[in-house]
């Protein structure tokens, strides 16, 4: 947060991180604003407590940039899983999502929608709007 915050970026606590010791340390730290979801730049939670994603802005035609970026907390991040490919990715890359349909449904919103940040202890992974998320394909037996 250290590096994305401060006092002119809004910022969404989901439920499960609104606690009065991320709050003090957000305001110490930043002086980040803590917001409803509707007015977030970027917004902090694990994926059930950010949901429903339609709350957070997705920009406008004229300004797709005044979109959310979500930050979602994961026990595990993987290279398996639903297969990514799209703008700043060679040829295909895999990550274990918590679910294929919104980021499916997000990627059609291009060049609105939102981006993603998942973080899972020091281990980081960005999913952007521009991204295409298939399902993995299944070996057969």
């Amino acid at each position: 947060m250290l590096t994305l915050a401060d006092t002119d970026t809004p910022l969404f606590l989901a439920p499960s991180h609104d606690v009065p010791e991320i709050r003090d340390w957000i305001a110490f730290h930043t002086g980040a604003p803590i917001v409803p979801a509707a007015e977030a730049m970027f917004a902090l939670g694990d994926w059930s407590a950010l949901q429903p994603l339609d709350q957070f802005a997705i920009g406008t035609s004229q300004y797709p940039d005044r979109s959310a970026t979500l930050i979602v907390e994961q026990p595990l991040l993987k290279n398996t899983g639903a297969a990514l490919s799209g703008p700043g990715i060679e040829h295909q890359h895999h990550l274990n999502l918590p679910d294929l349909q919104p980021f499916q449904n997000n990627a059609m919103l291009f060049p609105l929608g939102l981006d993603f940040y998942f973080t899972a202890g020091t281990q980081i992974a960005a999913l952007p709007r521009s991204t295409q998320v298939t399902p993995a394909l299944q070996e057969s037996v």
